[in-house]
């Protein structure tokens, strides 16, 4: 598809040949040539938003504004192929202020972290406030809401009907991470039905496939996902691009696949099928550290060629998108351009350009105002939080953190002491307890003994979990988990530490328990201030490490409020056994 859909290409001709006068000449530049992997001195100008003509041996430009580039290098926007905006905890139009300010231009976003909670409300919201954002915000219709239906709970369901009306949007260009790989391979009519209304649109179909490979990887292929950005292993890599996948090479708040991504690619000859993302970026990272910049950055002083790291972050993303008309520096290009000093990228560009203007943000005057999506009746007493048991029974060992994502990871039970029909933990510093809490009005809720969350102190909240955002609760006292999942329902949703019952901190995330409205610069130092309780009760900052102990779509034991389920098979799994 087209960027600008609608050129008028005479007046583009004119302006080509110096007939008609362009709006904007970027003069005295060193132009990065992401088609050909050459740098020269160059002009460009530019009309209606579109590059026009790419001037060379010091050739004089016709248009009104001229714009002197001091000799700097001029890069094509950065594009993020992958990202939840709800990560960043704030809304869209906040989102691309701070984000294009690092030279970002266009991100293709899934709002799937919405919609789990409020459904087509949710995606609506997204697509009007993204239209405020200063960068270009396409948007991909969630295809897992929730992500696995059999095995957690949510606040909504999506079917291909629902897939069929958000793709009636233009800024609507696909179909998102399409996560339940094992529904793709075995065809499940969910799946199958959801996959054919994006390719009814000829819509662009992203997949998620954490650890598939061999004939699964072949079957999730013939399925209709053409892209991953869950590669965590350079054999993974190496494999998926032999088969015809777009790997995007991400670097997030949660994880980081760029050391084995350099590891994998090193012996690839053609590397046009590897593009760059986010996904999950919190406001304080992306003040501090940037967006795609950054990623551009450490592929860059891991040893990948500085040309190929930006390709990675423009064409490629470009093509992998479809986006025709994007993600180079070329006549009838759109002009999504940065001014940089230098091809490090650790600092922010001198002036970023989206379609020929220079990105100025835009005021923030959303009109939505957010309902409280806390719902948890089932919440009565610190009494809900207890295991129920006899002296007959062993528990589950939950491992949380990353060791739950190792496949076929073996079931651990313990038996533990019973005080008055309760498991009693001896050694909290050993072991504490995690709750998933259904908070759509369901009821739901499970606990376990956890092993490796390392919770020295206190309790930790959240209403952000992927993908269902249930609330997840660590702790050591049912007290402290009761005061904390009373302060996330006052304050309609975010994440909260409390110790000896008193609420010692919480961020509040109103829109959808997920986002706040305030700009990066002002949610920054808030967000900052939770990671050090984490920091404090943990010893580590890692503040989103409990957003993902739910998440069912990747290998190993994941807890979700119906239950424990396997990833690997999506089975539930006893919780307690007799002895």
């Amino acid at each position: 598809m087209k960027v600008i859909r609608r050129k008028n290409r005479m007046r583009l001709t004119e302006a080509a040949r110096g007939i008609t006068p362009c709006d904007l000449a970027i003069d005295n530049i060193q132009l990065v040539n992401v088609i050909t992997g050459e740098i020269y001195p160059a002009g460009v100008d530019i009309l209606d938003g579109v590059i026009a003509r790419v001037r060379m041996n010091g050739e004089e430009g016709n248009a009104v504004e001229h714009y002197d580039g001091q000799g700097n290098y001029l890069v094509p926007g950065f594009i993020d192929c992958h990202m939840h905006v709800e990560s960043t905890m704030m809304i869209p139009e906040n989102f691309g202020k701070a984000a294009v300010l690092w030279g970002t231009t266009t991100a293709a976003t899934d709002p799937h972290e919405i919609a789990n909670v409020m459904g087509l409300e949710g995606v609506s919201f997204m697509l009007e406030s993204a239209k405020k954002s200063p960068l270009r915000i396409y948007t991909l219709a969630p295809s897992c809401v929730p992500a696995v239906p059999s095995v957690e709970s949510a606040g909504a369901y999506f079917d291909s009907y629902e897939i069929m009306r958000m793709l009636e949007e233009e800024s609507v260009i696909g179909v998102a991470e399409i996560m339940d790989y094992l529904g793709v391979i075995n065809n499940d009519p969910r799946m199958v039905g959801i996959i054919d209304e994006g390719e009814a649109a000829n819509g662009f179909l992203q997949g998620h496939a954490p650890g598939v490979s061999g004939s699964d990887l072949c079957a999730y292929l013939c399925g209709g996902p053409v892209s991953d950005h869950e590669v965590r292993e350079a054999e993974e890599l190496k494999e998926k691009l032999r088969m015809g996948m777009h790997v995007n090479i991400k670097s997030s708040s949660l994880s980081d696949t760029v050391t084995e991504f350099i590891k994998g690619v090193k012996d690839i000859p053609i590397r046009d099928y590897v593009s760059l993302c986010t996904d999950d970026v919190h406001a304080a990272d992306l003040l501090t550290t940037g967006h795609i910049n950054h990623i551009v950055n450490v592929c860059v002083e891991g040893g990948i060629d500085p040309m190929e790291a930006i390709r990675f972050g423009t064409i490629n993303a470009a093509r992998e998108l479809r986006l025709e008309d994007c993600g180079a520096i070329a006549p009838g290009y759109v002009a999504d351009l940065q001014i940089v000093r230098d091809l490090k990228f650790k600092e922010r560009p001198v002036d970023v350009f989206v379609a020929g203007k220079k990105a100025v943000p835009l005021t923030n005057d959303s009109s939505y105002s957010p309902k409280n999506t806390v719902n948890i009746p089932q919440i009565k007493s610190s009494d809900s939080f207890y295991i129920q048991s006899n002296e007959n029974e062993e528990h589950l060992v939950f491992s949380a953190a990353r060791a739950n994502m190792r496949p076929n990871q073996p079931l651990v039970y313990e038996k533990f002491p019973i005080e008055n029909w309760h498991v009693v933990i001896p050694d909290l510093d050993k072991y504490q307890f995690i709750s998933i809490v259904n908070r759509y009005g369901s009821g739901g809720i499970t606990t376990l003994v956890c092993s490796d969350f390392n919770l020295k102190r206190g309790c930790i909240a959240s209403t952000i979990s992927h993908d269902s955002h249930n609330m997840t609760i660590a702790f050591r006292d049912q007290q402290d988990a009761y005061v904390a999942a009373k302060e996330l329902e006052r304050i309609g949703g975010g994440m909260c530490y409390v110790e000896d019952g008193e609420v010692k901190y919480s961020l509040p995330l109103p829109y959808g328990g997920l986002m706040s409205d305030l700009e990066a610069e002002k949610l920054a130092p808030r967000i900052k201030k939770m990671e050090d309780w984490v920091q404090y009760a943990c010893g580590d900052s890692m503040l989103l490490a409990i957003a993902i102990l739910a998440l069912p779509v990747r290998p190993g034991i994941i807890i979700t409020d119906k239950g424990v389920v396997r990833g690997e098979t999506l089975k539930f799994v006893e919780t307690r056994r007799a002895v």
